[in-house]
């Protein structure tokens, strides 16, 4: 889903608005707003890796890449006129970058900048260590102006330089997603009830009600969920907190003490008005009661005047930071989990939009969300992160800590500018070709145990590792399935690479299992590196012996075979 950017100034200030902090300018706000949006970061990275102040030394910005062993240097600059960026700002920029050439030059910038952040952080993050060891340095450069013929000219001299202009941040948005706040009015009879009007501050009301959930059930979508959009999860089917409303739901002679049992309702409105008798609202969403209102409105026949919820109106926009923290700490009748509380993280919300819009799949990104959807065709975001988390970061052993996945994990796993859509689809097939080989295990309890799944995907990613045309695949799969039908080599190329890989692995469970003095504890070796890199270690020198004798294959063989095989689709 495009959208257009206002990037011109003073238009671009509203852009850059969450991003505006006491002393930072805006080029420093134009940056944190590209990080974001374009790099992926959360907050806390985000600010992390700029270096605000004076004296920078033309560097805005660092952001080391672990996975691909580099570092891009920023600098970010805003146009205010109607002014096009030629080549004399670029060639200053990389210039610049030979303060990076290797670590002598990393320490000299590191002892002469005189702008206290960009030596912290070039301390902190070990950039002199890193550029000895090799990492590969980028300088990115970026500007709401677009590009003349002199920059375009010099960009092909510089090959280490990528420059994000107005023309390529346009073209590289990824515009969310997401259902707006219901915007028609609705309006309830509170005139048989009490009323509680608590004003909060000098701009916020907020009211509290006893409403007839008759009245409750004609708010707009709820059928559909676009009511719930806000909230931190969707309805939830076949939980126990669902039965008990239901069955109170269908005994009439409990409706009247709702009030006293139920937990109640939070609405979130653009605007409240409250009478005498009436309370009418207007851009609203439910961020707490999503369980309640679907139940009620699955047994409208069951409804009564007696039935009434406790409901709490609260004027602030749904999309709001205030409303964040509301949805956060009013949720609680089902356990909310870390999951839920990241649904409407941005990081989730546009990969949901990015898998989405390809049609293969859908990405759920909270509990109870779009039921409806084919089972087969749903990417799970929790499944998502055990795979990165196994896959891409290489920690299978951590893949059962669910708590930590979208808590102190979640960053290290999604946050990363290499996490797309299509990495998400692409490492899900893989997932898939590996769970079909499950079977080739002898011991089912090993092969079913869940850590077993993430633990094949961490030994298929080391196997490509050792081959060059694997590990250029793993570092960024999008040239390898840019067609479907690359897409389909692909996943032949794995599916041999698979059986290999398992097939080894079986014959190392089963000398361990036959090993009396040292059997194969997999419940809690799976669960500890230094087991698991034991075990790695066996089953990929084991790999490589196979394919050095031609008995077994490596991706960049595969590969080739695959280019000309005519039975690929």
């Amino acid at each position: 889903m495009s959208a257009k950017l206002l990037l011109s100034y003073p238009d671009i200030l509203q852009l850059l608005a969450p991003h505006a902090v006491v002393q930072r300018t805006e080029s420093r706000q134009f940056l944190a707003w590209f990080l974001h949006n374009y790099y992926r970061l959360e907050e806390g990275e985000v600010d992390d890796c700029i270096c605000d102040g004076p004296n920078d030394k033309t560097i805005d910005g660092i952001y080391v890449n672990e996975q691909s062993n580099q570092i891009d240097v920023f600098q970010a600059t805003i146009a205010k006129g109607k002014k096009t960026l030629g080549d004399t700002a670029l060639k200053e920029f990389y210039g610049s970058l030979s303060q990076f050439r290797d670590r002598k030059t990393v320490d000299g910038l590191q002892a002469a900048t005189k702008n206290k952040e960009l030596r912290n952080l070039l301390l902190d993050l070990d950039i002199a260590e890193k550029v000895g060891k090799g990492y590969h340095v980028r300088g990115v450069f970026i500007t709401n102006a677009a590009r003349d013929h002199n920059a375009v000219a010099y960009l092909k001299t510089a090959p280490d330089l990528v420059l994000y202009d107005s023309t390529e941040l346009q073209r590289a948005f990824v515009a969310i997603d997401k259902t707006e706040p219901i915007a028609g009015e609705i309006t309830f009879d509170v005139s048989s009830v009490p009323v509680m009007e608590y004003p909060i501050g000098s701009s916020l009301k907020m009211a509290i009600a006893p409403v007839s959930a008759l009245e409750l059930v004609k708010m707009q979508g709820i059928s559909n969920g676009e009511l719930f959009a806000w909230n931190v999860r969707q309805s939830l089917r076949k939980t126990k907190v669902n039965d008990d409303i239901a069955k109170s739901i269908q005994t009439q002679e409990e409706h009247k003490f709702f009030p006293a049992f139920h937990n109640g309702v939070t609405v979130l409105c653009k605007r409240l008005n409250i009478s005498k008798d009436l309370v009418t609202i207007s851009g609203y969403a439910v961020v707490n009661g999503c369980q309640s209102l679907t139940g009620l409105n699955e047994n409208k026949g069951k409804l009564s005047s007696d039935l009434r919820i406790l409901t709490k109106f609260i004027q602030t926009p749904p999309d709001g930071k205030l409303a964040a923290k509301i949805t956060d700490h009013t949720n609680n009748q089902n356990g909310i989990k870390h999951r839920d509380l990241q649904s409407n993280n941005l990081i989730q919300t546009r990969l949901q939009t990015e898998i989405n819009g390809g049609g293969e799949f859908y990405y759920r990104i909270k509990r109870g969300e779009h039921l409806e959807w084919p089972t087969d065709k749903v990417i799970e975001n929790d499944l998502s992160a055990r795979i990165l988390l196994a896959f891409d970061k290489r920690e299978p052993w951590s893949c059962h800590q669910t708590y930590r996945l979208f808590d102190e994990l979640h960053s290290p796993i999604f946050g990363r500018p290499e996490v797309n859509g299509n990495r998400i689809v692409v490492f899900y097939r893989i997932y898939q070709v590996m769970m079909s080989k499950l079977d080739l295990l002898d011991n089912q309890l090993f092969a079913r145990y869940r850590l077993t799944h993430f633990f094949l995907l961490y030994l298929l990613r080391q196997a490509l590792e050792t081959d060059e045309v694997g590990r250029e695949f793993c570092r960024n799969p999008l040239p390898f399935t840019n067609t479907r039908r690359n897409s389909d080599r692909v996943m032949k190329c794995v599916d041999k690479i698979s059986q290999s890989i398992v097939r080894v692995l079986n014959g190392e469970v089963k000398r361990r299992d036959a090993d009396s003095k040292n059997p194969l504890d997999f419940k809690r070796e799976l669960k500890s590196p230094t087991p698991v890199r034991a075990i790695e270690s066996t089953v990929i020198t084991h790999y490589q012996v196979l394919t050095d004798s031609d008995a077994a294959v490596t991706f960049s063989k595969e590969w080739q075979n695959s280019r000309s095989n005519k039975a690929v689709a």
